[in-house]
């Protein structure tokens, strides 16, 4: 893919730096001078300085030629702008809003004629304190959150001395609101598993749950096999 990324602070540099890893192209746009000299270093897209939320500036990033747009600034107002300029200019492309203000995320979805110019709204800071609180509630968890649905990807880790090692999934009593969706054995292989697919002795448990059965989940994957006691 070919991704354009609305400024370059802490959220925008590392998915540049993720996206680029991955193998696509990116190109950022930044209105500091100075830090767009330093990023002109940091990653191997083209890095323009300049205003996001002129039309000239997005031209001068490709955007036409674009798969992707993220305004990820600190900017609410700057980034939904730059959001319905990039529609506008390129009317297939997907958009991507960060909102650093929760009250104007809920404004944004709720006015229909706005929802058309982007098909991604993120908060970081909505996200974190998410996944701060939940790990306060239930600790212990590799977790991908998804607090609009009450529910999380959790990674549970399959030794020798765990019960459910080599066990067949249909035999697991996994909670009616969760459900394995893949398995990785010791060597990485990926699994997409279904009733007779039998666990490794080592690897990892991929889980979809709601956050109402975690506890339940948890206490499942992770027990251990009974210790033989030596007389």
């Amino acid at each position: 893919m070919f991704v354009v990324i609305m400024g370059a602070g802490r959220v925008g540099y590392l998915v540049a730096k993720m996206l680029e890893e991955e193998g696509h192209d990116v190109t950022i746009i930044e209105m500091d001078k100075e830090r767009a000299k330093e990023l002109s270093l940091l990653i191997n897209g083209l890095v323009i300085e300049g205003d996001a939320t002129d039309p000239k500036t997005l031209e001068e990033a490709n955007i036409k030629q674009a798969d992707a747009f993220a305004a990820l600034t600190g900017k609410d107002d700057a980034n939904l702008l730059a959001c319905i300029l990039a529609k506008h200019l390129n009317p297939k492309i997907k958009t991507s809003l960060r909102i650093g203000n929760p009250k104007n995320r809920r404004i944004f979805e709720e006015v229909t004629d706005l929802k058309r110019y982007f098909d991604f709204v993120i908060s970081p800071e909505e996200i974190a304190a998410e996944y701060i609180s939940r790990n306060i509630v239930t600790p212990g968890f590799d977790r991908v959150l998804f607090p609009k649905e009450g529910a999380e990807i959790v990674r549970f880790t399959i030794d020798t001395d765990s019960e459910i090692s080599g066990k067949l999934v249909r035999d697991l009593k996994i909670p009616k609101d969760a459900l394995i969706i893949a398995i990785y054995d010791e060597k990485g292989n990926l699994l997409i598993p279904s009733g007779d697919t039998k666990l490794p002795e080592r690897g990892q448990v991929i889980v979809f749950a709601k956050n109402s059965v975690l506890d339940d989940v948890k206490e499942l994957l992770e027990k251990k096999k009974p210790t033989e006691k030596r007389e």
